[in-house]
């Protein structure tokens, strides 16, 4: 039993290990498969490359548009204040001459600028609104602007009003309310 198995043990032959035929290739064109390679791992890299230059245009595209809108949004704030600035020298004159009919003339002809909401000339000795695009707002009490001494903007996330005191030679005449729509990109 023995011999038989010696015997089988020699008639069975160890297989050769044969080589894949991928790597016959690659061994036969080692050349071209590293040109091959080196080709993907170029683009690999082009590609990643690109894609964090598309990131970062983006980042800075997106940077230079904020500064872009907060630039405008000041240019747009200081237009309405030099516009209000002006609007109430007119309206310290009439008030000088005790004309609050050209006031009210001016208001009409004013509010149909499509940047203002409303206006609102408010008496300093009482506090009380007495002129108003808005006529529901005439004779209410406003006291939140009385301490005001220069022009102030007052805005919160509804609303945004330039509000301009209007003094007279010794005393303050009134004070002068606009309220505009959002600034943001106009």
């Amino acid at each position: 039993m023995e011999d038989s198995k010696m015997e089988d043990l020699k008639t069975q032959e160890v297989p050769e290990k044969k080589e894949s035929k991928f790597l016959k290739f690659v061994m036969k064109h080692k050349y071209y498969v590293a040109l091959i390679i080196v080709i993907i791992v170029v683009l690999a890299w082009s590609f990643i490359r690109m894609a964090l230059m598309e990131s970062d245009f983006k980042e800075e595209k997106a940077q230079i548009t904020s500064n872009y809108e907060m630039k405008l949004d000041g240019l747009n704030s200081d237009r309405l204040k030099l516009t209000a600035t002006t609007f109430s020298w007119a309206i310290r004159s009439e008030l000088l001459r005790e004309n609050k009919e050209q006031i009210n003339q001016y208001f009409n002809e004013f509010i149909k600028n499509p940047d203002i909401v409303k206006l609102q000339l408010i008496n300093s000795e009482t506090s009380i609104v007495e002129l108003s695009t808005d006529k529901k707002d005439v004779g209410i009490e406003v006291t939140k602007y009385n301490s005001l001494q220069e022009q102030t903007i007052v805005t919160d996330s509804t609303e945004f009003q330039i509000v301009t005191p209007i003094t007279g030679l010794n005393k303050k005449l009134g004070v002068f309310v606009m309220q505009v729509n959002s600034l943001k990109h106009k």
